[in-house]
């Protein structure tokens, strides 16, 4: 069972891995997450762009995700210990989602900078491809009630791949 403090750290305490370090499952929780209701319309519904040291995206109309520093605006929630939020990195970080998400995540269909609300393994969560350095990543942000049961699934379906867990 996964440790949880939700001031401390994240929903899991450390990361797991390929042992070729290809792909990896970060817990990136306690980064600052925003839900805003105006400032970005140059932002539609299903993008994400970064403005500065943001990442902002949306999945419906008026209303955007940001993740980094606390937007301007008047109309700005808190999502910080709302979402959990994890990071899939690797060129095989499309064929574990595929395992447990319906969304076709070809470069084609999902390319870098897509957004969507899906259900992954049955939980209704945001998804961002958000690649780093020029690498397949993606950012999985589900309520954080469901943030122990979704970590364990991605490792589940990442074994195949020689995803491990490495918490101890």
């Amino acid at each position: 069972m996964a440790d949880w403090n939700p001031i401390a750290r994240g929903i899991v305490t450390k990361v797991a891995s390929s042992d070729d370090g290809a792909l990896t499952l970060s817990d990136v929780s306690l980064t600052s997450k925003w839900r805003v209701f105006s400032g970005f319309d140059d932002v539609g519904p299903g993008i994400s762009k970064r403005p500065g040291d943001q990442l902002v995206w949306s999945v419906s109309p008026g209303e955007w995700t940001v993740l980094g520093p606390r937007p301007g605006e008047d109309d700005v929630v808190d999502l910080s210990h709302v979402r959990a939020m994890f990071r899939l990195t690797g060129v095989n970080a499309p064929g574990v989602l595929a395992k447990i998400c319906a969304l076709n995540l070809s470069d084609d269909m999902f390319p870098e900078g897509t957004a969507a609300r899906t259900l992954v393994a049955g939980v209704a969560t945001e998804l961002v491809r958000d690649d780093q350095d020029g690498v397949q990543s993606y950012l999985i942000l589900p309520s954080r009630s469901f943030g122990v049961y979704l970590h364990d699934v991605i490792l589940d379906a990442g074994e195949e791949f020689g995803l491990v867990d490495t918490r101890v």
